[in-house]
């Protein structure tokens, strides 16, 4: 399945110790980048991360970020706490009376020791609200980035129908061509005043048709139309392959416009340039 290299989501879920955020970024990139931020609390999950996004992008530039905030607002208490709090600043009281010039005892200071004493942090619980949000930022990343995808490949396929009209209608103009070149051919023996040689005439018009033979270039073209249609198809990264393709397009549409026998050909091959542009513009966003 086609999929997009740019996608954005953030996630983020209150916990008894704070608020958990994560973003995930993808954005245009020639190569695989990944680049992951973790605060502390998380950089122990940094190689699951990096295995599981490793796993389902393969190119593009990559930022993941994880961080905690912590609650601002003071904890509730229950009696005990008060107790222990009371013990504390008595503890500090009696500290403070050996001490010249003691600093004023902070509450908030108290209760920071507090729960810095008292309160286990639950790392596992953590860690599991952690990696069920992380999985769940990353399906969507995902989701995003095939659903842009959909739309790159229609517009993909829009142009390349156009491409192979522009073909055929250079195939049906060529006979036209061949057709009005042997009729100049035989006007020219004739004010010349020169007898019509058929010899003379079919070796003129093969000069002609040589120089113009672009048969072997539309044949490419086809070719290459149908190749783009397989890649894009194919339930694999594929954005590479359509690269390199369409510099293959645009070799043979420049040499059938050094070719060119008649204006509409010209013509074709401009307009053929277009579309092939506009094709690669669209490639660059394809992983």
């Amino acid at each position: 399945m086609i999929s997009s290299m740019t996608s954005y989501h953030s996630v983020s879920k209150e916990t008894d110790y704070g608020c958990l955020v994560i973003e995930i970024k993808t954005l245009n990139s020639r190569f695989f980048d990944l680049q992951i931020k973790l605060s502390d609390e998380f950089r122990i999950h940094e190689t699951i991360i990096r295995k599981k996004i490793s796993k389902v992008i393969s190119r593009g530039k990559i930022e993941c970020k994880a961080y905690f905030k912590t609650k601002e607002k003071l904890p509730e208490f229950k009696k005990n706490d008060l107790k222990v709090m009371k013990e504390v600043i008595r503890t500090i009281e009696k500290i403070s009376s050996l001490i010249k010039d003691p600093q004023k005892i902070n509450p908030v200071d108290i209760v920071h020791l507090h729960n810095e004493k008292g309160d286990k942090f639950n790392y596992i619980g953590l860690s599991k609200t952690f990696l069920i949000l992380f999985e769940r930022s990353l399906k969507k990343i995902i989701t995003d980035r095939q659903r842009e995808g959909k739309k790159i490949k229609q517009l993909i396929l829009s142009r390349n129908i156009k491409i192979e009209k522009e073909v055929k209608k250079i195939r049906k103009v060529i006979p036209k061509y061949i057709d009005n070149h042997q009729k100049k051919i035989l006007k020219k023996f004739k004010e010349a005043l020169i007898n019509v040689d058929q010899d003379k005439i079919k070796q003129e018009l093969l000069i002609f048709i040589q120089k113009g033979d672009i048969e072997e270039e539309l044949d490419r073209l086809d070719s290459h139309s149908h190749e783009l249609k397989r890649l894009l198809n194919l339930n694999e990264p594929v954005g590479k392959k359509i690269d390199f393709l369409m510099q293959e397009f645009n070799r043979e549409v420049n040499t059938l416009g050094s070719k060119a026998i008649a204006v509409e050909i010209s013509q074709s091959a401009v307009e053929l340039k277009v579309l092939i542009e506009q094709i690669r513009e669209q490639i660059q966003n394809i992983e």
